[in-house]
């Protein structure tokens, strides 16, 4: 009798035992449950550590142009003021008091982006910013503010010009790799360009909407399989061509209009003639110089290089005509048809260059502007939109706490 009742308070004890320990394996597991719930809600409203859940942190970024400057064709670069605006979880920061001064904090001790622009020039001016935001539950969002002043590298497209639309870019890129970090745009701070403090303003068309690129980039000082993560933002502008028009395609225009002048001497001095048509491709080939000061040394012809070059061309053919005059035999009477039928196969080609050359530009770089006119506004609708949501936000947030 002793032995079973040995026995069966042997086994009661070692169920016990089994059972604790059993609720301890399940109020561990849920817990964990609980926690990769509460961090997936988290990451809905994008204000998590993504690492609890054995992946990137995600940081959402958005870039501000706050004054752009001088922006150089010839050097390929331009000048500009640039805000970088980040946000990410810090959930070593949660349950913290949020009027804690923000300057007592550490920040080397705390996870950071390392977020830097890669397309500088020289040594940049950087100011930097951070502080800690809280929600309603506790939860901490360090936000960070970057700015740079500096000068930027752009690889300009001028086959277009002077009619062309350039993206003036902010490379954006993190010193961590790709499985490290991941950089988001911003849904509730727009990218965005002040277009109130633009320099070149007489020079340019500064447009307001802003596209950015996401790509996986291999650094430069590390090896060929380490990836960074980048951002590309890009704000545009159009060339006002005015300039160019008034003082090199009309005055090239006139030049070329004046040679057909030469025809009215008379067919028999040859050599008047030569010289002044000589004097016109001078004169062009003067203003072709004035064209090349004004560009990059670049492999391809622009707008402006093909239409002057027309003109040479046109002049050369003029020059060329006058000199072989003087051994074209033909009968009296027909000596001065040959003249009509000569500036009108001269004026008529150079009119129906004009001609294409302006179709070609409507449908070339006037299409490209029609289309950055098209995006612009798209983007003032999606701005409007979003100011509208946010609104309604902050009042349906008014009218609860009352």
């Amino acid at each position: 009798m002793n032995v079973s009742m040995s026995s069966v308070l042997s086994a009661v004890r070692n169920f016990s035992l089994r059972r604790q320990s059993d609720i301890v394996a399940d109020q561990a597991r849920l817990e964990t449950v609980s926690n990769l719930f509460d961090c997936l809600l988290d990451s809905e409203n994008g204000t998590t550590d993504i690492n609890a859940l054995g992946r990137r942190i995600r940081v959402y970024m958005s870039v501000t142009f706050l004054k752009i400057g001088e922006i150089d064709t010839l050097k390929e670069q331009y000048e500009a003021d640039v805000l970088i605006k980040s946000r990410w979880r810090e959930p070593t920061l949660d349950k913290k008091s949020s009027t804690e001064n923000n300057s007592t904090i550490d920040w080397r001790k705390f996870w950071n982006p390392k977020l830097f622009i890669e397309n500088t020039i020289g040594d940049p001016r950087e100011f930097i910013y951070r502080n800690v935001k809280y929600d309603g539950d506790g939860r901490a969002t360090v936000i960070e503010k970057k700015r740079v002043k500096g000068t930027f590298l752009e690889n300009l497209e001028l086959e277009h010009f002077p009619f062309d639309v350039q993206d003036l870019t902010v490379n954006v890129m993190s010193e961590r790799e790709v499985d490290e970090i991941e950089l988001v745009d911003d849904e509730y701070d727009f990218h965005s360009v002040n277009g109130q403090s633009f320099v070149d303003e007489q020079e340019w068309r500064l447009y307001k909407h802003i596209e950015t690129e996401h790509k996986e980039v291999h650094s430069e000082f590390s090896e060929q399989s380490v990836k960074r993560s980048a951002v590309f933002i890009k704000c545009r502008a159009a060339r006002r061509p005015a300039y160019f028009f008034w003082n090199i395609f009309l005055i090239t225009f006139i030049i070329c209009t004046l040679s057909f002048t030469t025809f009215s001497v008379q067919r028999d001095l040859p050599q008047n003639r030569l010289q002044l048509s000589f004097t016109l491709v001078l004169t062009s080939v003067a203003f072709k110089f004035v064209v090349n000061q004004s560009l990059p040394k670049i492999s391809y012809l622009t707008y402006l290089d093909k239409y002057v070059l027309a003109a040479m061309i046109l002049l050369s053919s003029v020059c060329g005509w006058h000199a072989l005059t003087p051994y074209i035999k033909v009968p009296k009477y027909w000596e001065s048809r040959l003249e009509i039928i000569a500036v009108v196969l001269f004026a008529g080609s150079y009119l129906g260059y004009n001609i294409f050359f302006i179709t070609m530009i409507f449908v070339q770089p006037g299409s490209k502007r029609r289309e950055m006119s098209r995006k612009e506004r798209e983007y003032m609708t999606k701005l409007q939109t979003r100011t509208s949501k946010l609104i309604e936000l902050k009042t349906s947030e008014y009218t609860t706490t009352v």
